[in-house]
């Protein structure tokens, strides 16, 4: 039933099509989607994207549209006004019928001559890696109105922490995408306490971000706030506070996204994917978890972890293999702290 309707719309839309045909004569312009239901696709991919146009002006042209779902609809609306979009019910059709077909690859970017780091990284044809350095060359691409200015500053003074030291931290749960089986990408964020509580003796301010989280953090301290479930949650809010932290703790998500788009320095606790080490900016620390041997309840080496259970996201597949996946304790986790501020200082060594 959806093929169906799929070939119906098509067919409504064969002048678009044709005027696409035609313009692709005269402008280079390709066509691609925003992976939009992840917040983490939806922010430093983009703007890896408008820095690199920003940094070769003559890199052709994308005409963008985005997934049904929208993670964050600050974002999408900020990308709107800098990017050129087509809506979805439009282009997506058009999108499908050209990916299905060879002749029509002239719409796609041309990755064949792109390095085996950017060609391993790619997601659904979207650069997901800078590679090219450019956001160290140039600003964060989302500069926020007086009038937004105003009410992320209204919240900061609301809670106190208005011209304070500020970091975010988050973890990684079932909740955002409703996942049915525990991913060991997921994180404790009470493990998170003594991080937190150093952190705060040495005169910075912490908000708990997230978005659909149900579990309260077990803090009583006024310069540690639990912002993800509160009334004041917003999308807006959640980018807005990311630009405002002097950096970020979280475990394995998209959310880090957030901090990288601003170029804030952020703490990877938790840490499960070796795939992923690839695709992050600098200033980061990673923490990954640990991996046990059931049978022998010794501790193997990354080397050993990594080429047999990197690929197997679900416990029960791990425990299968004779394994347990480890998460941080909260005393490395505030090691991690410490050596975070240490890099933040200059003054960090291996």
């Amino acid at each position: 039933m959806k093929k169906v309707y799929i070939y119906f719309h098509l067919i409504l839309l064969i002048p678009v099509i044709l005027l696409l045909l035609l313009t692709r004569i005269f402008k280079n312009f390709k066509i691609n989607k925003i992976i939009s239901h992840k917040i983490g696709h939806l922010a430093t991919p983009m703007e890896i994207y408008i820095c690199e146009k920003k940094e070769y002006p003559n890199k052709p042209t994308i005409i963008w549209f985005f997934d049904k779902r929208i993670a964050n609809k600050f974002l999408k609306k900020q990308w709107s006004r800098k990017l050129m979009i087509f809506p979805r019910h439009i282009l997506e059709p058009i999108y499908i019928l050209f990916k299905k077909y060879e002749f029509f690859n002239f719409f796609f970017e041309d990755f064949n001559e792109e390095s085996e780091l950017v060609k391993r990284t790619l997601k659904d044809g979207v650069k997901q890696i800078d590679d090219k350095n450019v956001l160290s060359k140039h600003k964060p691409s989302i500069v926020f109105n007086n009038e937004e200015i105003k009410e992320g500053e209204n919240y900061l003074k609301k809670i106190g922490f208005e011209n304070k030291k500020i970091f975010t931290f988050s973890a990684r749960t079932s909740n955002f995408h409703s996942e049915k089986i525990k991913s060991n990408r997921n994180s404790n964020i009470n493990n998170q306490n003594y991080a937190i509580k150093f952190l705060v003796s040495k005169d910075y301010s912490a908000l708990r971000i997230g978005k659909n989280e149900k579990e309260k953090i077990k803090f009583n301290n006024e310069k540690i706030i639990d912002y993800a479930i509160s009334e004041h949650r917003s999308d807006f809010l959640d980018v807005y506070l990311a630009s405002k932290s002097d950096f970020m703790i979280s475990s394995e998500s998209g959310i880090n996204e957030l901090a990288v788009m601003f170029r804030k320095p952020v703490l990877i606790i938790d840490h499960y994917y070796c795939g992923a080490y690839e695709k992050y900016a600098s200033k980061m620390i990673i923490l990954p978890k640990k991996f046990k041997n059931i049978d022998t309840g010794n501790l193997v080496s990354y080397d050993e972890a990594y080429k047999k259970l990197m690929h197997h996201d679900n416990p029960l597949e791990i425990i299968k293999l004779g394994y347990e996946v480890i998460d941080n304790s909260e005393f490395e986790v505030k090691q991690a702290a410490e050596s975070m501020l240490d890099l933040l200082n200059n003054n960090f060594t291996i």
